[in-house]
């Protein structure tokens, strides 16, 4: 018997095949590599895709919408750029010619049942198959799926294929609609807009409205600095904050005395309780917080760590961990790594339970690490697998402790405090090295105790706007209202970025950004409908749990969409109007360079649109042919700074991780300074 495993990548494939009995033997299709394994005279093979090996492709290219005709097609014949994917695709489709048995072994989530049975139906020209579900790619995981093999579910890859052609109808009509509309008026932009994507951008020109319309208040706080044992400590006002000037001077006045009477010291103990497992959303925040990491590029992290075998499957919403994986078992394995020896501590406790979370999931636990040791991991890699394991480990600690001391005082007739926190117990702490406590000792003090008065002030300052978002809590907004999933998320924050709708950390929406949204708010407010978005998500759900069907649900989408595109189409002059004016200032801000030097015109980004290249050219030309050569294929950042040695514009050059502040002139003396200390 011949059986065809198909993996969604070929990592994947490998740990695989040397995880199941037998004698498995690298083999080659072209420049592909896959697996053969030799067992009781059966004959396996284990074949990988490398990712989505199909996508959806319009029947007719342009501006043409409403637009529903789609099909899915090879991704090689759609982009010129995964070219490499032909030969996965013809790599199954060969082994599959006298296959008798087909076993999907792709990622165990929607996106993974969609990847694996395009890849049978499309690739393999089959439709039933049979399905290894694991959650770790450690070797005995992969031998007991292997052994308790399901069927291909259905239900969840027609769910996947519903949000992809959802996804389409929404991205591909609302974003030719917005393009056409500005067509219209003479524009060329690159418009785009999406089913989560827009509700999202919704979100932040929310907040930037807030912080616009925002109007600071003064305020007033009086402190005082008192000796304490021969420390200066400083106490604050009981009020806090005071909104009128003459009160907080009249109080400030009522405070000057020369020692402050200790009125009452309290102390009280506060339990904080270990943290429950990550899901992906919470190692996405916890990752931003400690490493600045942005969600996508701990995503990608992660799967790294798991295709690996270090981690379990990251992309899941559960905070719940199964007995089944051996608590005690796999904290012997960490307690022997380097960097976790404290982990033996905790193998000295009777029973060992970790603190549960409240979210589950069907498919997969909370995220863990494994048994496997790690090696050769990179700098990032290796300080997101850190924070995993100390975050599995600390979830088995004990509550940790930790004690306040307040001192009521007064001055006069006024009251101030002053408080300190230590950590009476570490408990989990002693495993979790990401917590910062600011742990102050007090000196000894009496009840009734006098102490001297240094010094009373009165400190002015504004209320503040409501903060920005940063891609973490995004996310976690987008999660609470339901929008998107804890796989595409990330993606979502990534595309914003890319669109150039957003700028910066926190997040400042672009003047592009607002007209989007204000345009369709004002116009087509069912574009950037929350509860819209959500009921399709919950749609896909249904189809998932045979509750609705694919064809259901989609032609509810497309009902909806058509809808949505005549009441644009009534609106559009009035839409592209607003869009054309918003993005030709955009444009022309993310162009400007510089004011030129050889006439009165400004100097800009260009690319020129045959060959593509960039260059820095004035907006007078063809009278002024003032220009300067930019590096190809690389972002370019202008800035308000100028070269001091030449006093021409300066930009920034982004070379990966490296970020180069330069002159625009090739010939600058600067450069040839800088050459020379290179020498």
């Amino acid at each position: 018997m011949k059986t065809l495993i198909i993996t969604e990548k070929p990592k994947v494939s490998q740990r695989i095949a040397y995880a199941l009995p037998g004698t498995a033997t690298r083999k080659r299709h072209g420049r592909v590599s896959y697996f053969q394994i030799e067992q009781n005279g059966d004959e396996i093979y284990v074949a990988s895709a490398a990712g989505h090996l199909y996508s959806l492709k319009a029947g007719r290219d342009g501006f043409d919408f409403p637009e529903f005709d789609i099909s899915w097609q090879p991704l090689y014949e759609i982009d010129k750029g995964k070219y490499y994917t032909k030969g996965y695709i013809d790599t199954l489709h060969s082994l599959s010619k006298d296959a008798d048995r087909f076993i999907i072994a792709t990622d165990w989530d929607i996106e993974g049942e969609l990847l694996g049975f395009n890849a049978l139906r499309f690739s393999c020209g089959k439709t039933e198959a049979e399905r290894m579900r694991f959650s770790t790619l450690v070797s005995h995981d992969l031998r007991r799926a292997f052994e308790e093999l399901d069927r291909v579910d259905h239900g969840l890859a027609d769910a996947g294929e519903a949000r992809h052609i959802m996804d389409w109808y929404w991205g591909i009509n609302i974003s030719r609609a917005l393009m056409h509309s500005t067509r219209m008026k003479g524009g060329r932009f690159s418009i785009s807009a999406g089913r989560v994507q827009t509700p999202a951008l919704a979100i932040l020109v929310k907040r930037e409205r807030e912080i616009e319309a925002f109007i600071p208040e003064a305020f007033y706080e009086l402190f005082a600095h008192l000796d304490v044992g021969g420390s200066k400590i400083k106490a604050g006002h009981r009020k806090g904050r005071f909104s009128d000037k003459a009160e907080a001077e009249a109080v400030l006045k009522d405070s000057r005395v020369s020692e402050a009477n200790v009125a009452e010291i309290s102390k009280e103990e506060k339990n904080r309780y270990p943290p429950v497992p990550f899901d992906l959303g919470e190692l996405q925040s916890e990752a931003y917080r400690v490493f600045r990491f942005n969600p996508k590029k701990t995503q990608e992290l992660a799967q790294t760590l798991y295709e690996s075998g270090l981690i379990s499957y990251p992309r899941t919403s559960s905070q719940k961990y199964p007995p089944a994986i051996g608590f005690r078992r796999l904290i012997e394995a960490l307690s022997k790594l380097k960097g976790f020896e404290s982990a033996a501590r905790l193998l000295e406790k009777e029973k060992l339970y970790p603190r549960q979370g409240k979210k589950d999931d069907p498919a997969h636990p909370a995220i863990y690490p494994t048994s496997v040791a790690p090696k050769k991991l990179g700098t990032l890699e290796e300080k997101l697998y850190k924070l995993i394991v100390h975050r599995f480990l600390a979830t088995f600690g004990e509550t940790a402790v930790l004690e306040t001391t307040t001192v009521d005082v007064t001055l006069g007739t006024q009251p101030y405090f002053f408080a300190a926190t230590v950590i009476k117990s570490r408990g989990w702490f002693e495993y979790y090295p990401y917590v910062k406590i600011d742990e102050k000792v007090l000196p000894s003090i009496q009840g009734g105790a006098l102490l001297p008065v240094l010094d009373v002030e009165i400190s002015e300052g504004e209320t503040k706007p409501p903060f920005r978002y940063n891609p973490a809590s995004l996310i976690r907004e987008l999660e609470a209202k339901g929008l998107g999933t804890k796989a595409t998320r990330a993606e979502i924050v990534d595309t914003l970025y890319r669109r150039r709708y957003i700028k910066e950390i926190p997040m400042k929406v672009t003047g592009a950004g607002m007209a989007v949204i204000g345009a369709l708010e004002r116009y087509v407010p069912e574009i950037i409908d929350e509860e819209l978005t959500r009921r399709f998500e919950e749609s896909v759900e249904k189809i998932r749990v045979n509750e609705t069907s694919k064809e259901a649900v989609l032609s509810e989408a497309k009902e909806e969409l058509v809808k949505v595109i005549a009441e644009f189409k009534e609106k559009e002059s009035e839409i592209g109007a607003l869009l054309f004016e918003a993005f030709t200032v955009t444009k022309r801000k993310q162009e400007f360079v510089g004011d030129c030097s050889e006439c009165d015109g400004e100097l800009r980004i260009v690319k020129n649109p045959k060959t593509g290249k960039q260059f820095i050219g004035c907006s007078g030309y063809p009278k002024c042919r003032n220009s300067f050569p930019l590096p190809q294929k690389v972002p370019i950042k202008p800035t308000d700074k100028t070269c001091n040695a030449c006093g021409l514009p300066m930009v920034g050059l982004s070379f990966g991780r490296k970020k180069i502040l330069s002159c625009i002139d090739p010939n600058c003396t600067s450069k040839q300074k800088t050459a020379k200390q290179k020498r």
